[in-house]
């Protein structure tokens, strides 16, 4: 089974936000959404606007099944915004 190790350097972190934000925005919202909720990219795909209930983010995740609720930070309100 391989692992993915995730990103910890914030310095790395930016750099890949300013490059996807350059060439393909679409693959810079999954990574904002990637690195703000902790979501798998299978979750991320499958979200709908109707997910979206106030400031959360509301459901099932594909892995588990379990339901869930995330809260859209600031940060990320922002970035959604922009998109």
């Amino acid at each position: 089974m391989n692992f993915v190790q995730p990103i910890r350097d914030p310095e790395q972190i930016q750099q890949i936000k300013e490059y996807l934000k350059e060439k393909n925005e679409r693959n810079y919202m999954l990574f904002v959404l990637g690195i703000n909720t902790g979501l798998r990219i299978s979750d991320i795909l499958k979200l709908t606007v109707g997910d979206v209930q106030g400031s959360h983010i509301s459901m099932r995740e594909m892995k588990t099944g379990k339901q869930k609720r995330i809260q859209i930070t600031s940060s990320l309100k922002r970035e959604l915004k922009w998109f």
